[in-house]
């Protein structure tokens, strides 16, 4: 169920992936889903916030490093489009992400999308046909990561996605090439109309068929700040987003002289989100901002 106000819960998670609620147990009984810690990951203090977007609130969990200065980095974190389950995978990413230093990391509840906890942020989820990279959704992302870059004063964004999340990810650079000062982009779509096709070629359908309004990176590439950091990541084995769609997205940064960098994990699939080597790319890439 959406909120109807933003709610703010806040819990210190210690390394043993323990939530201590700091305003009691009774809020995670009243307000659930607010005081939900994953296992795992360093010592941080996490809020769970419902921001206001045009049409209702999108869920953001919100992870701060107890290293983190009064104006930390900022990195945003996309789940993929999860046609079967219900995300809360972002969660575990970012809480393990807390642990690299001067950060603040917010998990995005995309919109129309129930989590694991069963919370839902407003909006409509669409059919998960590569059809929800659109300008309302991304605008709704934008209003939350605005949002979040003002109340934590941070000094610098830095966008993280998975497949669907790192298609907007990559959207957000081109449409607004002043927002990020890097990415990293893993399992990525890049290419949506090529990416449907593969996605028809193994899985035939007359949904694949249906014209769609979202926005592909490829196509927005020439828009990209030369300035960004960008690292991508992808599964050799890759059956979903073929490592082609990576590469060939990372050509068209290259040929704007955009720092880029392709990792390429052998006998990897798609789902690599939460692999040890993706939160050892994003650590390099913050390393080289800070």
């Amino acid at each position: 169920m959406v909120r109807p106000v933003r709610i703010r819960a806040m819990a210190r998670v210690g390394a043993g992936g323990v939530a201590r609620c700091a305003m009691g147990a009774a809020l995670a009984i009243a307000i659930p889903g607010t005081a939900y810690a994953q296992r795992g990951g360093a010592d941080s203090v996490w809020t769970t916030e419902w921001i206001p977007v045009s049409g209702g609130h999108l869920k953001a969990r919100v992870y701060r490093s107890l290293d983190a200065t009064p104006a930390p980095i900022l990195v945003i974190v996309l789940h993929g489009d999860a046609p079967v389950n219900k995300p809360g995978y972002q969660y575990t990413f970012a809480q393990a992400a807390a642990g690299l230093g001067d950060v603040v990391i917010a998990a995005i509840l995309r919109p129309g999308y129930i989590d694991a906890a069963g919370d839902t942020s407003s909006g409509d989820r669409g059919l998960t046909t590569g059809d929800n990279y659109t300008r309302d959704r991304i605008d709704a992302i934008m209003a939350v990561i605005r949002h979040l870059r003002a109340e934590y004063h941070a000094r610098a964004v830095v966008l993280a996605g998975h497949s669907g999340g790192a298609a907007i990810s990559a959207d957000i650079l081109g449409l607004h090439p002043d927002l990020a000062k890097a990415a990293l982009l893993v399992s990525c779509p890049c290419d949506v109309p090529a990416w449907r096709a593969h996605m028809k070629s193994i899985h035939p359908a007359p949904v694949w068929d249906v014209p769609v309004e979202s926005l592909s990176p490829q196509d927005l590439a020439e828009k990209v700040s030369s300035s960004v950091h960008v690292q991508m990541v992808v599964g050799a084995a890759d059956s979903v987003a073929p490592p082609e769609l990576t590469t060939r997205y990372a050509d068209a940064l290259r040929r704007k002289g955009i720092d880029v960098n392709v990792t390429l994990l052998p006998g990897e699939g798609h789902e690599i989100f939460l692999e040890p080597a993706v939160q050892g790319v994003l650590a390099d890439l913050l390393h080289s901002i800070r």
